[in-house]
């Protein structure tokens, strides 16, 4: 019974923490309006032509040769305002950044400008104490910024940016999809200027107009898209037209979360079946004498069928209704203790009828079917030999053993072959230009199921596995001699956890080599930035419309200064670079010639890196600075030749694709803007200058081009600005730390906050493994799954095998050796079923690497790489961790109870 509740009651835990974080069409409504009828946002120009999904409000489409698709940024846009209905209220609202004063530094938060306060957005936002701001000069925040700023309600916050204005806070509220950490500060109407610059601009700076009392028709919405205008109606939402577009995924959400719950409720179903069916042919078994005075008095095999059924059916029902209960208390208190108030993440409670209905329909499923082969067997029993007490073991029948012989190597054979040609099935369709088509599906199922049939010609030849390791261990002792034994000649409560044991510890063995293949591919694709540990700082500057505007050497140094305090005057290096992305005026690109100009169908991390191929995409590709700078980047002291190099006046290039007999060539192009029709670097360039070089090439190569000194740049002419940062940390900023700096950044004021926009910080932290705690888990649920299995082996063997220890203690056996017994067949049972399943879990990943070519242009081949500490620790340290707590927990320390029949 506890076989059959304890997963129920799992299943039923996760249906219900899982169905509470899918919001309903209410819950998704609720916070998206909160009690207002509809909300309405620009999505394109004012032209006819864009029209919009009713349910999914946000996604958009254009007619086909309307006047919206040859639309263009001189464009007009519709005023939002000025289409709201006729009579209608409008609270307009608009997120976007500011920066307040903060204790030590400013600060930069989220602000939403609107009365977001109204009763009529109370679902979206949310008041959580103090009083709505009644004047302009009040605002309100979240509990978070109050607490960072050291305030509390009734103090003043200052804004320094984009305006300097002092607001009184008069409580807090938070946006209902954030957490209690967000941080946020709620402004009234006009607080801001109508114009912001783009690096205040959060998602554009767009303004959303909601409607307390009045909801747009779905004529009136289709209007309204002609304006570029898009509208969330809540009854268009709640009774939809069927006017959807085309391509929009319905419900993708939960068909992923129902195929995943079904895929491993059948795994768990099969499990479960497989260890109650071997407690069930135990049990029955131990009634032998039972069933055969029921058939003694005249009782035929169907009725005894229908009693041992009949107590699967019981069982099962118990299990299912215990465990769906227990299952359902969990995940109710599991969604207590988890929701944080964030409705994003915990929209509400749902308690999935029909789903738990399923889960039980499954567990009473599984109870009866682990019943019918016992039932079987308790129809096949010598009626006077049961009535006299004999309990010999099942004499082996030849029919059977001959089907095995030819089934074990069937299946083995059949299944190995079925894995690897399905294997480069998917490949070649994979390889296909089209893809779409269920043929790639079809051969993947036969990767699934391959493996799936060579284990099962396994199981079947565990008897023979088995009497293999009885033969080996007459030599390991008597206690590890009577288990093997034991194990061998009760194939009825052994061979189910064998293969139970095996099965998961496959599932474990593919997630863990699938994990270690694809780590392997990250590493081998990966490319460094500079040497491990050195974090770069991007500040590059845009326009106002967006476009790169080049480096500013000013702005570069201030933000030297700033970071450097922020991160605890760390020393950071200032480097000059290359302008190589062309803006919306015209300027002046500089590149280094590639001599190699190679042709690259697939990239790799030194001849054809994607750093090789980035030219004109704006990542400086040379790079001034002094010998330290040099040193910081590459991670280890230069060379001689390389300092005598740099102070001669000569460049190094990292790349042996920038140098050629003895000299790099920097190309230049004049007037270069986004708008030309034909890229810079097609063209023949408008200079061309050689400087002396040296190469040093690093490895792993890191993404600096060609470096020289400032000195040597000036004496050739080629232009560098100061625009990159380079600093040494002992380890990765947390995201506080990220934040910090940010707001160490954003909050040094200045008037042109374009330039200050693009800061970007990279920390080089090399191709760090993520995959640690997705091992971790696959290995504690595999250990959880085969201490279970072999908890069910020990309990079977040990209520099967009490006429055993009787006769042990007869003879005078000290109770010590029921303990080496029990430990010694957990190790084999755990130890084959690990083993097997280990190796057997190598084979669909090698399937689906199994490539004889390069495969065709852009593909990435995925290599077969198997984590052997980690695969032997699953094959040989579970089953010894097993072993350990099977010793630990198996046996008695006091002599058996000899029962004696009279």
């Amino acid at each position: 019974m506890s076989l059959i509740g304890v997963p129920t009651a799992g299943f039923a835990a996760a249906a219900v923490v899982v169905q509470s974080t899918m919001a309903t069409v209410q819950e998704q409504l609720r916070y998206d309006l909160g009690h207002a009828a509809a909300q309405m946002r620009l999505a394109g120009p004012d032209l006819p032509g864009m029209r919009q999904d009713p349910v999914e409000w946000q996604l958009t489409d254009s007619v086909r040769d309307s006047p919206v698709t040859t639309a263009d940024e001189d464009s007009p846009w519709a005023d939002l305002l000025g289409h709201v209905p006729e009579g209608a209220d409008a609270i307009p609202v608009r997120t976007t950044r500011i920066v307040v004063r903060g204790p030590e530094v400013p600060v930069a938060v989220t602000a939403d400008e609107g009365a977001t306060w109204s009763p009529a957005l109370d679902g979206h936002w949310h008041v959580l104490s103090g009083r709505a701001p009644s004047a302009p000069d009040e605002a309100m925040v979240t509990p978070a910024t109050l607490e960072r700023l050291h305030m509390s309600i009734g103090d003043s916050i200052t804004v320094t940016d984009p305006v300097r204005e002092r607001f009184t806070v008069t409580g807090t509220m938070r946006d209902a999809a954030t957490g209690p950490e967000a941080e946020g500060v709620f402004l009234p109407s006009g607080s801001l200027p109508a114009d912001l610059p783009e690096s205040l601009q959060r998602g554009g700076s767009e303004t959303t107009v909601y409607l307390p009392e009045v909801a747009p028709t779905w004529s009136e919405i289709r209007s309204l898209n002609a304006h570029g205008i898009v509208v969330e109606s809540r009854p268009v939402v709640l009774d939809p037209p069927a006017e959807r577009l085309e391509g929009v995924p319905t419900g993708t959400t939960v068909n992923a979360y129902l195929g995943a719950m079904a895929l491993v409720g059948v795994f768990a179903a099969f499990e479960v079946a497989l260890l109650a069916g071997a407690a069930f042919l135990v049990g029955t078994r131990a009634d032998t004498r039972t069933h055969a005075i029921i058939t003694s008095v005249g009782g035929g095999r169907g009725f005894v069928r229908a009693v041992v059924a009949g107590s699967g059916l019981v069982l099962g029902v118990t299990g299912a209704l215990l465990g769906t209960a227990l299952g359902t208390g969990l995940g109710v208190l599991a969604f207590r203790l988890l929701d944080d108030g964030n409705v994003g993440t915990w929209p509400g409670l749902h308690v999935p009828t029909l789903a738990i209905l399923t889960i039980a329909a499954v567990a009473v499923s599984a109870g009866l079917v682990a019943a019918l082969v016992a039932a079987r067997t308790a129809t096949r029993i010598d009626v006077l030999a049961a009535l006299r007490g004999s309990l010999r073991p099942a004499a082996p029948r030849p029919r059977a053993e001959r089907r095995r012989r030819i089934w074990v190597p069937v299946l083995v054979v059949s299944g190995m072959v079925m894995t690897l040609a399905c294997g480069v099935g998917v490949l070649l369709l994979d390889d296909r230009p089209v893809q779409q088509d269920r043929w790639a599906v079809l051969a993947g199922v036969g990767v699934a199921l391959g493996p799936c049939l060579v284990q099962l010609g396994v199981a079947l030849a565990s008897p023979w596995v088995l009497a293999g390791v009885a033969r080996l261990s007459a030599r390991l002792g008597l206690s590890a001699r009577i288990a093997a034994r034991d194990a061998r000649r009760n194939p009825v409560r052994t061979v189910p956890v064998l293969a139970s044991v095996m099965s998961v510890v496959f599932l474990a063995s593919v997630v863990i080599t699938w994990s270690a293949s694809e780590h392997a591919r990250f590493v081998r694709d990966y490319e460094y930035a500079t040497a491990v540990g050195v974090a770069t700082i991007d500040v590059g500057a845009s326009d106002a419309d967006g476009y790169p505007a080049g480096y500013d050497a000013t702005l570069t140094r201030q933000a030297a200064r700033v970071i450097g305090g922020a991160l605890g005057d760390a020393d950071v290096h200032v480097l000059a670079v290359n302008r190589e992305g062309p803006g919306k005026d015209p300027t002046t690109v500089t590149v280094p010639h590639d001599f190699a100009h190679r042709e690259c169908p697939t990239t790799n991390t030194t001849t054809c890196a994607s750093f090789l191929q980035s030219v004109g995409t704006g990542t400086p590709h040379i790079t001034a600075g002094t010998l330290d700078d040099y040193a910081l980047l590459t991670g280890h002291r230069p060379s001689a030749a390389v300092q005598r190099a740099l102070a001669d006046g000569r460049a190094v290039s990292l790349w042996p694709e920038y140098v050629h007999d003895g000299v790099v060539r920097i190309d230049t192009w004049r007037d270069q803007t986004v708008d030309d029709t034909e890229p810079y670097e097609d063209t023949r360039p408008d200079a061309t200058t050689t400087i002396p070089a040296i190469a040093d090439v690093q490895t792993p190569r890191i993404q600096v081009g060609v470096f020289m000194t400032r000195e040597t740049a000036a004496a050739h002419g080629i232009t560098l600005i100061d625009g990159v940062l380079a600093t040494h940390l002992a380890r990765d900023l947390t995201p506080a730390g990220y934040d910090a700096l940010y707001s160490a950044w954003e909050g040094t004021g200045g008037t042109d906050r374009d330039l200050q926009s693009t800061v970007s910080i990279a920390y080089e932290r090399g191709p760090v493994d993520e995959q640690a705690t997705v091992q971790a888990l696959v290995l504690a649920l595999a250990a959880a799954v085969t201490i279970g299995a072999t908890a069910v082996a020990v309990g079977l063997a040990r209520s099967d095998g009490r006429r055993d220890d009787e006769v042990l203690d007869a003879i005078g056996a000290e109770p010590v050796l029921r303990r080496r017994v029990s430990a010694w067949q957990a190790a084999i049972l755990t130890t084959v079923g690990a083993v097997v399943g280990t190796l057997l879990g190598l084979l669909p990943i090698r399937a689906l690497t199994l490539r004889f070519d390069g495969g065709p242009t852009g593909t990435t081949h995925l290599p077969s790489v198997a984590d052997w500490p980690v695969l032997a620790l699953l094959a040989l340290g579970l089953p010894l961790v097993v072993t350990a707590g099977t010793w630990l927990t198996a046996g008695r320390g006091r002599r058996v109870a000899v029962r004696r029949a009279h």
